[in-house]
């Protein structure tokens, strides 16, 4: 009885709607204002060299071009509130070599195999921005094929807000492996006078995208090779205190609700967080006995 009425606490909870969370935007700012020294990057996944690492897909954007795998995932904003930056900062992103700066980087495109379960320099993946005056860049396995190694993020608001996608197209899909496909990135900004000049770097993040692997297999044996300790993950347990009960209901419904990923509330391991996850969290809540 107790669980009945919980269960439909949870759906009268649920708002009206709800974004669906599939991967978070990397959330950044300056370490201060005034005089800026880093970027701060959102706490996500890290590598054991301090890394960041986000988790993303490949997939059809296009219905009319179902041979077409690209991803504007994640996106890059600054947080509602807190971190910022200042207005008329104009933001890039840029692609580096991952040997330069990691043990398990091979390149600038690190092709993860799922047959030989190792990174390869290999693919060859292209960036868009939404400026519409930056040459796409091409990149792959260990060069830059073309175009320009910045690609225009956003312009900081009067608030100093920006929320912006870049796209990346998988390209040769006719011939490209399974598997994931990594890159290293950095972000700079203009912030001491808005020439174009850059003038602060963040310190480089991987962004892995999961190319038709299952959900389980991409973050179980295709992201531990680019440094994350592989770590097991309770389905439910929203709260991370290592049982599924009531008290991951709460948790549960707020993460639905907002934009953040999170493995543990993605119940049908399908890589995002959205109201089909709702029936199998239920079925996990009914199922613990608590």
């Amino acid at each position: 009885m107790k669980l009945t009425k919980a269960i439909s606490a949870l759906l009268l909870l649920l708002p009206a709607t709800v974004a669906i969370a599939q991967h978070s935007d990397i959330e950044l700012g300056y370490d201060n204002l005034a005089s800026p020294t880093a970027f701060v990057i959102q706490q996500d996944d890290q590598t054991s060299e301090g890394y960041q690492i986000f988790e993303s897909n490949f997939v059809i954007r296009d219905p009319f071009s179902p041979d077409d795998f690209s991803s504007s995932q994640p996106g890059f904003a600054t947080p509602a509130q807190g971190v910022a930056l200042n207005s008329g900062d104009r933001v890039w992103l840029t692609a580096v070599d991952a040997r330069l700066h990691s043990s398990a980087g091979v390149g600038f495109v690190n092709y993860f195999n799922p047959t030989s379960n190792t990174l390869q320099a290999t693919g060859r993946v292209s960036l868009r921005d939404n400026s519409g005056a930056t040459a796409d860049l091409v990149l792959s396995g260990t060069s830059i094929e073309s175009g320009e190694v910045e690609q225009f993020v956003d312009t900081a608001s009067a608030g100093g807000a920006i929320h912006d996608h870049v796209v990346l197209d998988l390209l040769d899909e006719g011939t490209a492996p399974l598997g994931a496909y990594g890159i290293m990135f950095q972000l700079q900004s203009d912030f001491s006078s808005p020439d174009g000049t850059m003038d602060l770097s963040s310190e480089p993040f991987w962004i892995v995208w999961n190319y038709g692997m299952t959900p389980a297999d991409f973050s179980s044996i295709a992201i531990p090779q680019f440094g994350v300790s592989s770590t097991v993950v309770l389905l439910g347990d929203i709260n991370l205190d290592g049982t599924v009960n009531f008290l991951d209901i709460s948790p549960f419904i707020s993460v639905l609700s907002g934009t953040a990923f999170q493995a543990e509330a993605d119940c049908n391991e399908s890589g995002a967080v959205d109201f089909l996850d709702i029936t199998p969290f239920i079925g996990i809540l009914s199922g613990s006995g608590s």
